[in-house]
């Protein structure tokens, strides 16, 4: 600077040494909305921010982007946390962020996109989750607000639709901060009802309205319930978190009834095929029963029954001769071979020794005398023959003489 007077470039950059050098402009804090948002091949993003009255130029360098927890997009309003910086070539300066962070209801959606993705990463959104609802179900049950307008068109709808099937009802908080416990301890108390399929209800109402149904609890709930789960969570617009995660997702409560239940045409027609189907096997069944009574009528046993008998009575026969023969000869050998044993018996008989001129000397006490050297002369002596006993005394004792002597 010559005599006060400023060069353009000096005076941008005595801009610049003032606005890079007040601590108060180093971290600020801008609320505004997002507009010309741009990403160079750098990852250079340039953009606006804006409120309703003005505009400042902005820049994140690449560094800094990739830390962003979201896709900063045209429209967005966001929170802006940087400092203020100048380019003296241009005498322009901007606000250098160094983070954005959404703001406001902006913040609740990328919470619930964070909380969608992680769930669908765990696979509780997979189409191949889904189980068909049941054609005829027998036991229904009903998650909504106590006497609300969705209670009510379900159980209306279902009554004429469908008047057979029974109704378990479980009302709950579906709105406030209560609603999610409230909702989970409902379909805590389901799970236990034996139920065939359940639907989860609430009529329309502002986003904030629905967030119960976006808590990870419900979702988590909705997921592992044990049967088919059709939510009917507030209108066609309307997209909720269970929506994903039930086996179902219909626009109202009307619909889910709808869905759950079959037309009366739909139950005549199923009964109809159901009647046809059994006719048709129980006529199928008679005819390959009579022609496979017809195909054993044509066999040769059955042109001349008697032979069946008269083949085994001459077996019979047969077998009865074989047994009298085998009986005849081993009562044969048994009669020979006992014989044989008798004779061998009566040849070892005592008696039949003495009847061959034998006798059997005892003394007086009984004991055999088997030799004349065990006899004394006087001595009484009783002689057993075959016939009987003779009562003798002992004269005279002759030792027989050897031959030869």
């Amino acid at each position: 600077m010559e005599n006060g007077l400023y060069s353009v470039t000096e005076l941008n950059l005595a801009i610049k040494r003032l606005l890079e050098g007040e601590p108060s402009l180093s971290r600020v804090q801008v609320r505004g909305e997002i507009s010309n948002y741009k990403v160079y091949p750098s990852g250079h993003a340039y953009f606006s921010l804006k409120d309703g009255e003005s505009v400042i130029s902005a820049l994140m360098w690449n560094s800094y982007r990739q830390n962003l927890s979201f896709e900063p997009k045209n429209g967005d309003e966001v929170i802006a946390f940087g400092r203020i910086t100048a380019y003296p070539s241009r005498g322009s300066y901007q606000l250098s962020c160094l983070s954005l962070s959404p703001y406001g209801l902006g913040a609740e959606l990328l919470k619930l996109k964070q909380l969608q993705e992680k769930l669908k990463k765990e696979g509780l959104f997979d189409e191949n989750r889904k189980r068909p609802l049941p054609s005829f179900p027998k036991r229904v049950g009903v998650i909504a607000g106590a006497n609300s307008a969705g209670m009510r068109d379900v159980i209306h709808n279902i009554e004429i639709r469908f008047p057979l099937l029974t109704l378990c009802l479980f009302p709950s908080l579906v709105q406030g901060k209560a609603a999610p416990d409230s909702i989970c301890a409902s379909l805590s108390k389901a799970k236990t009802a034996n139920l065939d399929v359940l639907i989860v209800a609430r009529g329309g109402g502002a986003s904030e309205d629905l967030s119960a149904f976006n808590d990870e609890s419900v979702v988590r709930a909705v997921a592992s319930f044990p049967c088919p789960v059709v939510s009917a969570v507030g209108h066609e617009v309307d997209v909720t978190l269970t929506d994903f995660a039930a086996d179902m997702r219909v626009s109202t409560p009307t619909a889910a009834a709808i869905a759950v239940t079959p037309e009366k045409e739909e139950i005549m027609a199923y009964i109809d095929d159901r009647s046809s189907r059994m006719d048709e096997a129980v006529y199928s069944r008679i005819e390959r029963l009579g022609e496979r009574l017809s195909s054993l009528s044509n066999r040769p046993i059955f042109a001349s029954p008697e032979a069946i008998y008269e083949n085994k009575l001459t077996l019979i026969a047969n077998m009865a001769k074989r047994m009298d023969q085998s009986v005849a000869i081993k009562e044969g050998e048994a009669r020979r071979r006992y014989e044989s044993l008798l004779s061998g018996l009566e040849a070892l008989n005592p008696y039949s020794v003495l009847r061959r001129g034998y006798s059997l000397v005892e003394d007086e006490q009984g004991n055999v005398l088997s030799s004349a050297k065990q006899a004394k002369a006087g001595q009484r002596v009783s002689i057993g023959l075959s016939d009987g006993i003779i009562e003798a005394e002992v004269k005279k004792i002759k030792e027989k003489q050897s031959r030869g002597q």
